[in-house]
């Protein structure tokens, strides 16, 4: 006969639920990538500066809740988003809303990172970052 099992004396913590982004990293590839590809181009207007300045301040926003493990993610999508700010800054002045190679390239090194990242990342840190934004933007309209 088999004795009786002991007791467990360790405290009862249930994990916190993780749900993994699957399909929205095509959507964020293919928002991200066809923008880029489109300034290339010469089609680049302040609609596609709005889409891909969300996204990315969406993840950015997301992997600093929750800071990724590779230490080098947040510089280069920083990089990225200067180089966005730069491209803004030029649009409001002219109104001609255009990338340069050189943005072209940090914004494109931004979205590879992002990429890579995004299997890493939860759903729930990634909306609680958009509703973040929602929130920021909705106070500007609000306070202007």
């Amino acid at each position: 006969m088999s004795k009786p099992k002991a007791k467990r004396d360790k405290a009862y913590r249930p994990k916190n639920v993780r749900i993994p982004v699957t399909s929205l990293r095509d959507e964020f590839g293919i928002v991200l990538h066809s923008i880029i590809a489109g300034a290339r181009m010469g089609y680049f207007d302040k609609s596609q500066f709005d889409k891909i300045g969300q996204a990315i301040n969406c993840v950015w926003g997301a992997m600093h809740l929750q800071p990724p493990k590779d230490k080098s993610v947040m510089p280069v999508v920083e990089g990225a988003m200067r180089a966005m700010n730069d491209v803004s800054h030029r649009g409001d002045a002219t109104g001609e809303w255009s990338m340069r190679e050189l943005e072209q390239s940090a914004v494109l090194a931004g979205i590879y990172k992002i990429e890579a990242q995004l299997p890493y990342m939860d759903v729930m840190k990634l909306y609680e970052s958009m509703q973040r934004f929602k929130m920021m933007e909705y106070q500007e309209r609000k306070a202007a």
